[in-house]
């Protein structure tokens, strides 16, 4: 785990010693005018499985044999999805052109509002000589409800029953991001991120406090063609503990600590001839490996304890332009966890998950 830390501390000193240079290297020029710029968009989607249960957790849902674990009426919903994005940009120093943006989506449940839930970001990117740039960002997602979980109140005893109570966190991410290129057809992006998640009280000991990089790599093989390669990694050391006084080393709750590599793969096609029809039409796929790290017992973490997720997605999009200068986007999406555990339990039957999006997106910028 210090290896990873590590690591990503040296990619943050690296990105932030590239933008120093680029910056020292700027022409003197005049400050223009602020531009601006809006973009709206609004997605309708339906997901077959938006709380991402099991098979086995469906069965029970529905049977309705344990109403106590659920707060939802259907296993499957539709989503409205409005999205705002505003720019400015402006040459505020010799550097090349500053630009800030917020953006703003929401995801409306319209049959389970309970999983209603708002993202805001803030972006200042600055542009270097030689085509590169440096960008901080910030995210915010206000608490989102995952499922209904079993907690054990730190206050009672060991044979009381277990309560079972809304399981929803709070996201704060902080992003430092830089570009450049190689050749005309050849550019890449180093992301490097801190992520801070906050659970709601009773299941606080899952906080989790990460530090991630990202590279990207962009080539375009040919005119109509562009292929994206993605490699990430995240180091996710969690609170573990839920009482004053205790650490994670004495503490009687579960370690959800982890370590994630991330590998994504997308192929985009946009020919000439095709614009009236379609703009793009791009497929990736992605595989993300958790590796939980708990060095507790098995039988004391057993959910935890040399546990690793595989998660797979595949999707699918197509964007076509409408009239008035709408664009429409089309998408599906194919998602699966499976776990692997030396713990016999039912981990897999909870864990385990298959989930299906489709949606149709408008898009309009002023």
């Amino acid at each position: 785990m210090s290896r990873r830390r590590d690591i990503v501390m040296a990619c943050s000193a690296i990105a932030a010693l590239l933008c120093a240079c680029a910056a020292t290297a700027a022409p003197t020029r005049k400050a223009s005018a602020w531009k601006t710029s809006a973009t709206f968009g609004l997605e309708t989607i339906y997901d077959d499985n938006f709380l991402r249960y099991s098979d086995d957790y469906l069965d029970v849902f529905h049977a309705g044999t344990d109403p106590y674990k659920f707060k939802i009426e259907r296993q499957d919903c539709h989503i409205l999805a409005p999205s705002l994005e505003v720019e400015a940009r402006r040459d505020l120093t010799a550097l090349g052109e500053t630009r800030l943006r917020f953006r703003w989506k929401r995801w409306q449940y319209v049959q389970e509002s309970i999983k209603t839930n708002s993202g805001y970001s803030w972006y200042v990117r600055q542009f270097l000589p030689g085509g590169r740039s440096c960008e901080l960002s910030y995210s915010y997602a206000p608490e989102q409800y995952i499922r209904q979980l079993s907690d054990e109140p730190p206050w009672e005893a060991p044979s009381h029953p277990l309560v079972w109570d809304e399981f929803r966190y709070t996201r704060n991410e902080f992003a430092l991001i830089y570009r450049d290129r190689f050749s005309r057809n050849l550019t890449w992006k180093l992301d490097l991120s801190r992520t801070l998640r906050y659970y709601n009280q009773p299941f606080m000991e899952n906080d989790i406090f990460s530090w991630g990089a990202r590279g990207t790599l962009y080539w375009r093989a040919r005119a109509d063609w562009r292929v994206t390669l993605d490699y990430g990694f995240e180091h996710g050391p969690a609170r573990g503990y839920d009482e004053a006084g205790e650490t994670l080393e004495s503490s009687d709750n579960s370690d959800p600590s982890y370590d994630q590599d991330l590998y994504q793969v997308e192929v985009a096609w946009s020919p000439k001839w095709a614009r009236p029809v379609f703009t793009s039409l791009a497929l990736s796929g992605q595989y993300q490996a958790y590796w939980y790290t708990s060095q507790k017992s098995l039988d004391a973490d057993p959910y935890h304890v040399g546990r690793k997720d595989n998660v797979y997605a595949l999707e699918l999009t197509l964007d076509r332009p409408l009239a008035g200068g709408v664009d429409a986007v089309f998408g599906f999406k194919f998602s699966q966890r499976t776990v692997d555990s030396p713990w016999q339990g039912d981990i897999a039957e909870d864990k385990d998950y298959d989930q299906r999006r489709y949606w149709i997106g408008l898009i309009y910028k002023l």
